[in-house]
């Protein structure tokens, strides 16, 4: 029997690649921000609706009154008449508890992964800015209806619309954060050129 060549090179050994310089910094840092979002949610909540009082003044023209609390924080929106009602902020209204877990996963993946780290910034940046801008322009949406329309309206835009409102940013952030890290799969040494 002749011999025949093979075509091609040989296959390269599989190499295990590390997390880099980026990894070992960004990793924990994310792992620390998943820290602080569950342990200073509070805190969070008290950002986050300073952050509905503004947009509640500038964009829709009412008056804000931002009262703290040891539970959630109360925000009272009205015009010129008064403020009769407020809202407040309790954890499952927050964001904090949903950009988290990215946090989390994506910091894991940035220290014991074999991902490119700029991918899974890029996928941690775009959870965090879908989900807390989602929940932002939602309870902006809360207040202004229950303005509006009273108790009806803060039914309506925070039980119904705000609830199935924040289940589908979530999961678009899920399915934006896996295509971004699925398109970049390959390790750095690995990809050809």
């Amino acid at each position: 029997m002749p011999a025949t060549a093979l075509s091609g090179l040989p296959a390269r050994p599989a190499t295990r690649s590390r997390p880099g310089r980026l990894g070992m910094v960004c990793g924990p840092l994310s792992l620390a921000l998943a820290g602080l979002l569950v342990g200073g949610e509070h805190l969070y909540r008290n950002l986050e609706l300073t952050a509905v009082a503004q947009l509640a003044t500038h964009l829709l023209g009412l008056r804000t009154l931002l009262l703290p609390s040891p539970h959630a924080p109360v925000l009272y929106a009205g015009g010129p008449e008064g403020m009769e009602r407020g809202i407040a902020l309790t954890t499952g209204c927050s964001s904090a508890l949903l950009i988290a877990p990215f946090a989390l996963v994506l910091g894991l993946l940035l220290l014991f992964g074999h991902r490119r780290p700029g991918r899974l910034l890029l996928a941690l940046g775009l959870a965090v800015a879908l989900i807390a801008g989602t929940n932002l322009g939602r309870l902006t949406l809360i207040v202004a209806m229950q303005h509006r329309y009273g108790s009806a309206g803060f039914e309506w835009t925070h039980v119904l619309f705000g609830s199935v409102l924040m289940m589908a940013a979530a999961l678009v952030a899920l399915l934006l954060c896996l295509a971004v890290v699925a398109r970049g799969s390959a390790p750095a040494e690995d990809v050809a050129p």
